[in-house]
């Protein structure tokens, strides 16, 4: 499938683990993305303040401010920066966290291990969807 990303289209990764960070990076490079970096949901949510952010890939499960929270922080940013699309990308793979994802107003979910390809692929999806009509929580 063609991608046509935006030029400058900036995707922020929020992740961890420090090689799972560098081959989601790595692969986002090859699409000609703009790529920031977090390690947890603070140092993601300061960014996305102080950045233009398109899309925010994150884990769920990390020190200081875990996803769940920093999906609900984001969202209760005023717009544009709360309608940023948000992807979560877990090694949680039960349909209880998938709801609470999306319940605290992820756009999708998907679980590890994913090759680049089909996160890639997901990802597009996540963002042509937050380009026509953001999904936001009741």
């Amino acid at each position: 499938m063609a991608r046509n990303w935006e030029e400058g289209t900036t995707v922020l990764t929020v992740e961890d683990d420090s090689l799972t960070s560098l081959l989601l990076t790595a692969r986002l490079k090859q699409e000609g993305l703009r790529i920031l970096t977090a390690s947890n949901g603070e140092e993601a949510l300061a960014l996305l303040k102080s950045e233009r952010v398109d899309l925010v890939s994150t884990d769920l499960m990390m020190p200081v401010m875990d996803g769940y929270r920093l999906i609900r922080e984001i969202r209760d940013l005023p717009p544009p920066k709360g309608r940023v699309p948000v992807l979560v990308l877990s090694v949680n793979q039960n349909e209880e966290d998938m709801v609470r994802c999306l319940a605290a107003g992820a756009d999708d979910y998907m679980t590890k291990p994913v090759s680049p390809q089909v996160y890639v692929e997901k990802l597009w999806r996540v963002y042509l969807r937050g380009r026509e009509a953001p999904r936001r929580p009741e």
